[in-house]
């Protein structure tokens, strides 16, 4: 039977494939944004942000067609018949081309364009252009942008940081499993597997916590969609700072005196 009676993989495939996308296009915008501070202003529109999310995920779709098609189900027995979703290659010069193409598109690829980036924006921050005289409206402008852009960057680095150590142990099983002449499949290798694919899961379950903690754009956009709970995060930040009038003064001159 065809891959597309197996769901999970190509799901799989699509979303790791999306994730990787996604954190290069970010880290191209920083580099971008660094690089061309006003001409950025310019393009850098929700418009443009929803065609480059759009292209993204119809790529990712197109990229995964191969991983969708060298799977097929089978019917096996564990506590009763059960269908199982496998690999199905035709030999094993295509199994080792479909997982040196997974690993080039899905992994190795991105992470050198996402240090391309990185290495050209340290570079301009090390070196910055001369600034001319602005006025003080625009200078201060400037400079909130270059902070809000610190910010974001170091976030996306540490998506970066947590997408290599997420996705790299699947990766190198995969690499030992298709060029590894000793390599044997048994339960030792199964456990390993199960740890290695666990671990890039565990990607997409972190990465909205570096958004919350890290993102002041997410944390406002959240209270946005969830104004209860933002009035509660707020009035709690009030009463810390001891900005929130006591009870003495919020109340009336009859209640204050009773």
């Amino acid at each position: 039977m065809l891959g597309c009676q197996c769901p999970a993989p190509p799901c799989q495939q699509v979303t790791a494939q999306a994730t990787c996308m996604t954190l290069t296009a970010m880290s191209m915008d920083r580099c971008y944004a660094t690089l061309y501070p006003l001409k950025s202003l310019r393009r850098r529109t929700p418009r443009v942000a929803g065609a480059v999310s759009l292209a993204i995920w119809i790529s990712s779709f197109l990229l995964s067609l191969p991983v969708v098609l060298c799977h097929r189900t089978e019917v096996g027995y564990w506590y009763g018949l059960q269908t199982y979703c496998i690999e199905a290659f035709a030999s094993k010069s295509q199994e080792r081309s479909l997982i040196l193409y997974t690993f080039l598109a899905v992994y190795l690829l991105p992470l050198l364009t996402i240090c391309l980036c990185y290495a050209l924006l340290l570079s301009r921050l090390r070196h910055p252009a001369p600034i001319l005289s602005l006025p003080p409206q625009v200078s201060h402008l400037s400079e909130r942008s270059a902070a809000v852009r610190v910010k974001v960057s170091r976030m996306v680095v540490v998506m970066v940081l947590l997408f290599a150590v997420c996705w790299g142990p699947i990766q190198l099983y995969l690499l030992c499993q298709g060029f590894y002449r000793p390599f044997r499949a048994d339960y030792t290798t199964y456990k390993i597997k199960t740890w290695a694919n666990c671990m890039s899961y565990a990607n997409s379950a972190l990465n909205p916590l570096v958004y919350a903690f890290m993102g002041d754009n997410f944390r406002q956009a959240f209270r946005k969609a969830c104004p209860a709970l933002g009035r509660g995060s707020c009035r709690r930040r009030r009463v810390q700072d001891g900005t929130v009038p006591s009870a003495a003064h919020n109340a009336g001159p009859g209640e204050a005196g009773q």
